[in-house]
């Protein structure tokens, strides 16, 4: 479990905000206000009018279990806690145990959690014991209590999203996404719902739908971190900055941890501003240094800008710690060799050799380094790069085949690029299938792209055609070239049952 703590900042900001409560505001429509607020997820606005409420009634029973609640919603254990301990005194929720459980384990404090659990058998009591173990580390213990929720309540849509957490943790993708359906059946507007529908959706390969599943967690709790930092994960990913900038600047809620930080050093890493990328993270070095994704962004932006001995030293403890990491190896020997250490960079580099499925980029970036140190197996290595082995072809067809029959496009699209890379890319099925996979995730610029390469390849094949001609119409371009070219496939494809609905949709608009 993720301790959260609030900052200075985040303190004196909800002292100001008590502050200005006692300067004539109505105690009673400030409450009345929260709670709407409240009810709406709109959990920001709710925390600065309870606090101007509680400056001038600071001892309500209601006020302070309402604050508590607002607060665990917002992921903030430390100001719960606050009000619960006030609230011990006073009347207190039938849930008051399981409130307290809830916010010490924001706090990371898990015994206390289970201390204040005590022998809650009710399936919110089990479901809290659930994550407590889990914090630390005993995953079947958390599945038992799981389980034994939902053999309570078995359409409890909370146990049901923290079950499916758990499947994909485990990397049972399937099982999790019955238990993520069952979820959004039970309670579709639930957060955590939402979220771990979007993030099976996201272990699935279908980048779409997890995409649409976190813009609407956004959009239904505004301010939610969870729901922005992984719809800008995938935006990143897909090269899409336009989005991603879009959607950091329209983010109103707060963060203490150096997530937004990250997320714009991300983004300005992706527009190529790797200078401005290093001042983000340098200046928050002390909220992101056990952050490895930060770490390895830092070390990409120290070499960029000309200080490879310092992405040095970042990376290559990390590629001692995780040997196995292609990315480090990869970051370390970029660093190496910009810092005109080839023959150090051959040697971090070298087992991209003796691998039968590394990338080209890597084999090449190999050559480079082997022919900057003089080293014997130059030569070697360039063929490595030029000729791939078969097997790393053939690895990438047979993940590309099975990814587009589970419809998993993330996995279809990095297959796809593999392929590429491996061959001349001139293989109208190879382009045409990136086209589709890449509209899928809403990519639709290249997707038109792949799609106009396929039918320069092959002008005539139907399947080709309808690809180019459908994408034409769902990008609201050249319509009369979209039925040109799907009647022409319809013409040479008669019995393709898609490829005449393509048309009629078509004919229709």
């Amino acid at each position: 479990m993720k301790r959260l703590a609030s900052s200075p900042l985040a303190l004196s900001a909800l002292a100001l905000a008590m502050l200005a409560g006692g300067c004539g505001a109505d105690p009673k429509a400030l409450a009345a206000k929260a709670h709407s607020e409240y009810a709406a997820h709109q959990y920001l606005a709710a925390q600065t009018d309870l606090a101007a409420a509680l400056s001038a009634s600071p001892n309500d029973p209601a006020l302070l279990e309402l604050h508590a609640r607002n607060a665990l919603a917002m992921g903030d254990g430390m100001s719960a806690g606050a009000s619960l301990d006030k609230l011990a005194g006073l009347a207190r929720p039938a849930d008051f145990k399981r409130l307290l459980a809830e916010a010490a384990l924001l706090r990371g404090q898990t015994q206390d959690a289970l201390a204040a659990l005590g022998d809650d058998k009710s399936a919110a009591g089990l479901r809290l014991r659930g994550l407590a173990l889990l914090s630390q580390g005993n995953a079947a213990g958390a599945e038992q209590a799981f389980q034994a929720g939902l053999a309570a309540d078995p359409h409890n849509a909370p146990l049901l999203a923290s079950l499916s957490r758990l499947k994909l943790m485990g990397g049972d993708t399937h099982a999790a996404r019955g238990l993520a359906d069952q979820a959004l059946a039970a309670n579709g507007d639930l957060l955590d719902a939402m979220l771990v529908d979007a993030q099976v959706a996201t272990a699935e390969g279908r980048l779409g739908n997890a995409l649409a599943a976190y813009d609407k967690a956004g959009k239904r709790y505004p301010g939610n971190l969870a729901a922005l930092t992984g719809e800008a994960a995938i935006l990143g990913d897909l090269g899409r900055t336009d989005e991603l900038s879009a959607l950091l600047a329209g983010f109103q809620g707060t963060t203490t941890d150096g997530t937004m930080a990250y997320l714009k050093a991300r983004l300005a890493a992706a527009k190529g501003d790797w200078g401005t990328a290093r001042d983000i993270l340098q200046a928050n070095e002390d909220k992101l240094k056990d952050r490895d994704d930060a770490n390895v962004l830092y070390a990409q932006a120290l070499t960029q800008i000309g200080q490879p001995e310092q992405a040095r030293a970042r990376l290559a403890p990390m590629l001692t710690r995780h040997p196995e990491s292609v990315v480090l190896r990869r970051e370390l020997g970029k660093a190496q060799l910009a810092g005109n250490d080839a023959a150090g960079a051959v040697q971090t580099l070298t087992p991209f050799a003796q691998s039968k499925t590394a990338s080209p980029d890597d084999l090449r970036l190999l050559a480079k380094a082997a022919e900057a140190a003089g080293d014997p197996n130059a030569a070697f290595f360039a063929a490595r790069a030029r000729y791939p082995s078969p097997q790393s072809l053939g690895q990438a067809l047979g993940a590309a085949n099975a990814a587009m029959k589970a419809s998993n496009w993330g996995n279809a699209i990095l297959a796809y690029e593999q392929i590429l890379a491996l061959t001349d890319g001139r293989s109208a099925l190879v382009l045409n299938n990136m086209a589709w996979a890449q509209a899928q995730v809403g990519n639709r610029d290249k997707a038109l792209a792949f799609a106009q390469r396929a039918i320069q390849v092959a002008p005539d094949d139907p399947l080709v055609m309808d690809t180019l001609g459908w994408l034409l119409h769902q990008a609201g371009g050249n319509k009369s070239r979209a039925l040109d070219l799907l009647r022409r496939a319809v013409q040479k494809a008669p019995d393709n049952a898609t490829i005449r609905a393509h048309l009629a949709e078509v004919q229709r608009g």
